[in-house]
């Protein structure tokens, strides 16, 4: 067992939401490139009733 103290461990929440969020732009222009951009309506639609549905369930 190691004898050195327990630190905090440093927070990447903004980190992870900024590359999440590049991600998804870039998902959704290939999506408009391959498909059309009526099914990135579609994806982003599907998306923001998916997002709701899990902070409904955080919620309660």
């Amino acid at each position: 067992m190691s004898n050195q103290p327990i630190r905090r461990v440093e927070n990447y929440t903004d980190a992870f939401l900024t590359t999440f969020g590049v991600i998804l732009f870039m998902t959704l222009w290939v999506i408009a490139a391959a498909l059309g951009y009526l099914w990135v309506v579609v994806t982003a639609y599907g998306l923001d009733h998916i997002f709701k549905w899990i902070g409904r369930l955080r919620a309660d």
